[in-house]
Parts: C-alpha cells; sequence; structure tokens
C-alpha cells in the first residue's frame, strides 16, 4: 500500500511540474531551433508526457502488482467459502488418478493478490500440477508445470484468467506457457510430457527433479523475481498496443508461447 500511495503521489507531482515549467521549457527551446515546424513542437510536448507516465509510473504500480514478497500458506481448501467444490474434487480425482499425490492447500499472498492452489507432484513424471482460483472467481483451472536447467519452464493449462494481459506482459524468453482450453487433465498430462521431451532433446536440457514443497516453494520466488526484471525491461506501451492487438491473433498465437525456443532450436538443428 505504501509504495503504491507513494507512486501515485510521485505521479501527480510529475504532473503538475512538467505542465507548470517543463513542458514550457522543452517547447521553447524546440521553437527557439527554428527547424521544426512549431505544430510538430506542440505536438511533441503535448504526447511526451504520457510516454514517460506509461513508461515510468505505470510501470511500477504494474511491477508493485508482480510483489517479490511472495507468501505461501498451508491451508484447508474445503473450509474456503469462496472455492468451487465440486470442480477442485473433479480435478483431484482426474489427477490422483493419473498418479500425481497431493501435496498441500496452498494459499499464495502478495501485497496485490491472493490464489488458493490445489498442490500435486507426480513420483515418476517428475513435474507438478496445480488446481486455482482466485478468491471472488468462478474460474478454476489446472495447470502441470516441470522446471528445466537454464532457468526453463514448461505450463500446460486446461484455462487461463487474463491470457491478454498474460501474452502482452506476463511472458518471457524461457517460460513454456500452453493454454488448452476444455482438455481433460489426462490429455492436459500426455500433451506436456511430450513437449517436454521435445524441448530437452533439441535444447539439451536436464529435467530439475526436486518435487518437494520446499522447491515448489523456491521456483514460485524466483518465476516472480524474474517476471519482475521482465517488466522493467518490457515497454507499457507496446504491452497494451499487444493488449489491444491480442483479439486479432489466430488461436494457435492465442494459445501458446514458445519464448526463444522455435529460434534456439532452429540454430541447434
Amino acid at each position: 500500500m505504501k509504495t503504491k500511495i507513494i507512486t501515485q503521489i510521485s505521479a501527480f507531482s510529475f504532473w503538475f511540474i512538467w505542465n507548470a515549467f517543463v513542458g514550457k521549457v522543452i517547447l521553447q527551446y524546440l521553437l527557439s531551433l527554428k527547424v521544426i515546424p512549431a505544430d510538430i513542437c506542440y505536438t511533441f510536448v503535448v504526447i511526451l508526457p504520457f510516454f514517460i507516465f506509461f513508461e515510468i509510473f505505470i510501470k511500477i504500480l504494474f511491477i508493485f502488482n508482480i510483489s517479490s514478497k511472495l507468501k505461501i500458506v498451508t491451508t484447508q481448501l474445503e473450509a474456503r467459502s469462496q472455492i468451487d467444490i465440486k470442480t477442485l474434487n473433479y480435478y483431484t480425482k482426474a489427477l490422483e488418478s493419473l498418479g500425481f499425490i497431493k501435496i498441500n492447500d496452498l494459499e499464495l499472498l502478495s501485497e496485490s493478490s491472493v490464489m488458493f492452489t490445489r498442490l500435486f507432484s507426480h513420483p515418476e513424471h517428475l513435474c507438478f500440477a496445480e488446481v486455482m482460483q482466485a478468491p471472488g472467481r468462478s474460474l478454476v483451472f489446472c495447470a502441470i508445470e516441470s522446471a528445466l536447467e537454464q532457468e526453463w519452464s514448461v505450463s500446460f493449462r486446461d484455462n487461463s484468467s487474463n491470457q491478454a494481459i498474460l501474452y502482452a506482459f506476463l511472458r518471457r524468453p524461457r517460460r513454456i506457457i500452453f493454454v488448452r482450453q476444455g482438455v481433460a487433465p489426462k490429455e492436459l498430462l500426455r500433451a506436456h510430457l511430450k513437449f517436454r521431451q521435445e524441448i530437452m532433446r533439441n535444447l539439451n536440457l536436464q529435467l530439475l527433479t526436486d518435487i518437494s514443497m520446499e522447491a515448489y516453494f523456491e521456483q514460485s520466488q524466483i518465476s516472480r523475481t524474474r517476471q519482475r526484471k521482465s517488466l522493467w525491461r518490457k515497454s507499457v506501451i507496446i504491452g497494451l498496443v499487444e493488449m489491444g492487438l491480442f483479439s486479432l491473433k489466430s488461436e494457435v498465437q492465442k494459445s501458446q508461447w514458445l519464448g526463444d525456443y522455435t529460434r534456439l532450436a532452429a540454430r541447434k538443428g
């Protein structure tokens, strides 16, 4: 909350100082050069603060929403009134029939968000499965994820909230995400293992075999740290344009992000 308030005060101060002083100084300087048409000078001074505002202050707010301090606490999802118990039980039975073992029910807490998760691991395939639901939202979805060396990860999901935001702001070069809407957990696992084998073979990667809850905690924390670093490098304006154009993409483009995989695989091939 403190970071958010400071950011809002800083943004207000920026607009005030720009309109009262900085914008006028820049405009006078550009007009004094007498090489740029006056209309272009005025337009530039009007547009420039919006670029600065989005690329600095809005970016800080985005990064604030992915706090580096992720708190993971155990809970009991059946006792939570917000949880869709029927769907949770469906996924639990389906995953356990595939050989997954329940580790624990978790509540993932940051300064700005909460996510309920039932965590599973597979002792043979050495991967995690999560059944997730955000409080107050009806969407419950399943994700199967494997961690590979060199910071690679592969995640297959049967649904995803805010796919446009995921594509525009949360994708990373070495985080592979597939969204297979409506696919049963059995098919999700099959597709996950098939692609995991492909990327390990093509990029000569090894699987990280620790599937303990401690490893899950560590991977979750590392993932958030990488996500924040990625957002610092990401242009907010370009991201907003990508969100706006997301609906025009093909179904394949909407449902998967391969990051640097295709390029690196082609180079090695």
